[in-house]
């Protein structure tokens, strides 16, 4: 495959996952889910063994509420009035999705209760605490799920242009407060700052968000980082 037809490929596939997005509420509540989950492992300060297992289990129910959809769609166009068959072939897609559900409910389980989670709770734990990439992937997690929910909800644009939240600067000023934590040079963090400006005023000026758009992206960010960073890191050094 040339790099042309994977760069397509790769843009349908996202296409597709958009679809999901926008269409099936279940898709949202499945990322709203997997984001409480990732901040409950920063929480409770899991290994990094344990973030790649709840990724798994996060991304095996994502899987199969994409294969669920992939199915409705299909049964729909092949048969769009009502037939057995096709109630059975979408309970069966259901039924895939229930099945990897529990399943992804009893990792999380076998991953948050245990003796070093329950002392953790109480205080006692001698696990370090979280580390930067562990807390920043939680905060990109958990500035991407309010994004989609937000555009969602606002019922202006789509999940790609526009919307009530500006995803574009939510990321950028996200990596700015991530960048302020990350290190005291205060020219890095000015440049960081900067940048994280101009990338949201690129989005007034094109005319895709207002300014009360970006204004919202720009407090999710800073809010849900400095909650992050500042709850769950230890500055090296200070």
């Amino acid at each position: 495959m040339s790099g042309r037809g994977l760069l397509e490929s790769s843009r349908n596939a996202v296409d597709g996952l958009l679809h999901v997005l926008q269409q099936d509420w279940h898709m949202r509540f499945i990322c709203l889910v997997g984001a409480v989950v990732m901040l409950i492992s920063a929480l409770l300060r899991v290994t990094r063994v344990e973030v790649l297992i709840l990724l798994l289990a996060i991304a095996l129910v994502v899987l199969a509420e994409v294969l669920n959809r992939a199915i409705e769609v299909i049964v729909d166009l092949v048969s769009p009035g009502y037939h057995p068959l096709a109630r059975v072939a979408k309970d069966v897609g259901g039924a895939g999705v229930l099945v990897a559900a529990i399943m992804g409910g009893v990792i999380a389980l076998g991953v948050f209760v245990n003796a070093d989670a329950l002392a953790v709770i109480q205080g006692l734990s001698t696990r370090p605490a979280p580390g930067y990439t562990h807390v920043g992937l939680v905060g990109l997690v958990t500035v991407v799920v309010a994004v989609i929910l937000g555009k969602v909800w606002g019922g202006r644009g789509s999940l790609t242009r526009g919307g009530l939240v500006s995803a574009h600067s939510a990321l950028a000023f996200f990596c700015f407060i991530s960048i302020w934590f990350l290190t005291d040079d205060a020219i890095t963090r000015g440049l960081a700052f900067v940048l994280a400006v101009l990338v949201a005023e690129s989005r007034v000026e094109a005319g895709i968000h207002s300014m009360r758009e970006v204004v919202i992206g720009t407090v999710v960010a800073l809010v849900v980082g400095m909650l992050l960073y500042g709850l769950f890191t230890v500055r090296t050094g200070a």
